[in-house]
């Protein structure tokens, strides 16, 4: 009964909360960001980031999903970069609108949100934030955003 017990709480300790941020701009579109859930990859580290615009119908809200295992996104902090590669199903609708501009003429996509993790905040609490398109010729579309910060116990 013992060796079920410790091996019952090794198994809850080991296994992290999700978390990350939820993202919605002023043009209407929403990132999601969600944090690793494994330890050993560092809980504070983005493992995929989805964007999605409520305007379309249902089933295709969903335009693209970066991932940290596919190699599209990466981060510094609470500053996240996806790299739009059309050769990936999870970015490949090219002729859907994203920003004022069509996800096709895309290099990155950067969410940037005003948080520290040294500083943390609750679920539910917000934080300012920046939906940054970065155009393949250079030009950088810039889309404000609030972000409620997402726990999950």
């Amino acid at each position: 009964m013992k060796k079920m017990i410790i091996a019952t709480l090794l198994s809850v300790s080991s296994i992290a909360s999700a978390d990350g941020f939820v993202c919605e701009t002023e043009a209407g579109m929403t990132l999601k960001v969600y944090n690793s859930t494994e330890i050993s990859k560092g809980t504070r580290t983005a493992a995929v980031l989805v964007v999605s615009d409520a305007s379309v119908s249902h089933g295709k809200k969903t335009i693209a999903r970066f991932s940290e295992t596919s190699g599209t996104l990466t981060q510094d902090g609470t500053a996240y970069t996806a790299k739009v590669d059309l050769r990936f199903n999870d970015s490949g609708r090219k002729g859907e609108w994203i920003g004022g501009t069509k996800l096709g003429e895309l290099a990155q996509i950067k969410l940037l949100v005003a948080h520290n993790y040294l500083e943390p905040i609750a679920h539910g609490d917000t934080a300012y934030g920046a939906a940054q398109y970065v155009k393949r010729n250079g030009e950088v579309l810039v889309d404000r955003a609030v972000c409620t910060r997402y726990l999950k116990n």
